[in-house]
């Protein structure tokens, strides 16, 4: 009976002892779970992605060659495809043609403006050089007409009779001399030619007395009417030429304004020049279009047209996506969301390729979706949304591929910030 007492009270401790550490136990998950709960680490799956860009052309035409297949990789300017431009080299020639004539025409404004030039320059230096010609002729015979009208002066009148009287000395002592050396060659005490000389000198002297004997006579006289009447019709004839002169010179001078005209042509020259170069610019940028080339980095993951088909201007012919900046865009709930920030660390798992490489939240999207909704209720509960984050990688994995499987591996809290 004893012995049956002593094992009831010993098993009784056995489970007092149990019960004791079930509580304790019990006590420290109260306190350890919501800790290891913030510390665990976060998966969440998403998709690889990748900046890709559809490759055209600006003009329409067939594919005459195509340089890449798809899965190849490409540099930024490297040819794809060509295009046929039968049709651009032959506006290219036109544009050309266009051009030269533009060209010939502008060089033959430039002659016609230097000859309207020239021939205006020269036009005015004559009418200038006939208006200065006809003024001083008119003053000439205005001062003769005066003259004549005032007939000679009183000194004039006393030059004219002292030459006259100067005159008739020499002619008779001339005469005298003729005579004496006439007789003496007559008898041939003097050779023939001496007398000669001195009958020379006797006629002369009588020509010039005979002269200024005239000249005496018409000092003295005066001017005749005609005479004076013909020099007052040279000065109404000089003034009637003056006036035409000047009228030249008016003509002259206003065709500067055909100088104005010429430049103008000169400059519309110059605009078609700049037109016609600016459509052959044109038309070698489209010939340029003709020659499909790469915009980016990356690699070909369509080749959407083949070789001889037609394109349309803007038709996507190749896709070219970028292989040195994947992205993957995954949903957080709000609740996990709080113990992480933008800028945080985070492991990126691609099970395709059984590698893991370094990555990191670079930027919070801007809308939140819905996660898992819950009635509101008086305890306080309520529908936990979830926010959008791209996650950007920065390590180097090779071979990947836009489309694939990545997982996000969050860090514990406060994990991995910088």
């Amino acid at each position: 009976m004893k012995s049956y007492i002593q094992n009831i009270i010993k098993q009784n401790s056995k489970a007092t002892i149990a019960a004791i550490l079930i509580f304790l136990f019990g006590i420290l998950l109260i306190f350890i779970w919501p800790s290891s709960k913030g510390s665990r680490s976060i998966v969440v799956d998403g998709v690889l992605d990748t900046d890709q860009a559809d490759v055209s052309s600006k003009v329409p035409g067939r594919l005459m060659e195509i340089m890449v297949q798809e899965g190849d990789g490409v540099k930024a300017g490297q040819l794809l495809a060509i295009l046929d431009g039968a049709e651009l080299s032959a506006k290219k020639e036109q544009a050309q043609a266009g051009l030269q004539a533009a060209i010939i025409q502008g060089e033959q404004a430039e002659i016609a403006l230097g000859l309207e030039r020239e021939k205006t320059q020269s036009q005015i230096e004559q009418a200038q050089a006939a208006v200065a010609g006809t003024q001083a002729a008119i003053g000439m015979a205005a001062a003769r007409l005066k003259a004549l009208e005032n007939g000679a002066r009183p000194q004039e009148k006393r030059q004219a009779q002292q030459a006259l009287e100067a005159a008739l000395a020499a002619y008779e002592t001339s005469e005298k001399t003729y005579q004496r050396i006439a007789s003496l060659a007559k008898d041939g005490v003097i050779a023939e030619q001496k007398a000669d000389e001195v009958e020379l000198s006797y006629r002369s002297a009588k020509a010039g007395y005979e002269a200024a004997k005239a000249r005496f006579s018409l000092v003295m006289e005066g001017a005749r009417t005609e005479e004076i009447q013909a020099a007052r019709e040279q000065v109404q004839e000089l003034t009637a030429r003056l006036t035409a002169a000047e009228s030249s010179l008016k003509l002259a001078e206003a065709g500067e304004k055909m100088i104005a005209v010429r430049e103008a042509d000169v400059r519309m020259a110059e605009q078609k020049i700049a037109a016609s170069r600016g459509a052959l610019d044109e038309v070698n940028a489209y010939l340029n279009e003709t020659r499909i080339v790469s915009p980016i980095d990356g690699s070909v993951t369509a080749v959407i047209s083949r070789k001889g088909e037609l394109v349309a201007t803007g038709y996507a012919v190749f896709t070219v996506a970028r292989t040195d900046n994947y992205w993957v865009d995954v949903y957080l709930d709000e609740s996990q969301w709080a113990n992480h920030k933008v800028g945080d660390a985070v492991s990126v798992e691609i099970p395709a390729m059984g590698e893991t490489v370094p990555g990191k939240i670079s930027k919070l999207l801007s809308a939140a979706d819905f996660a898992t909704k819950r009635a509101s209720n008086e305890l306080g509960s309520f529908d936990v949304r979830s926010v959008q984050l791209r996650i950007n990688l920065d390590g180097e994995a090779r071979n990947l591929v836009r489309g694939l499987t990545a997982r996000i591996h969050f860090n514990g809290k406060g994990a991995g910030r910088k």
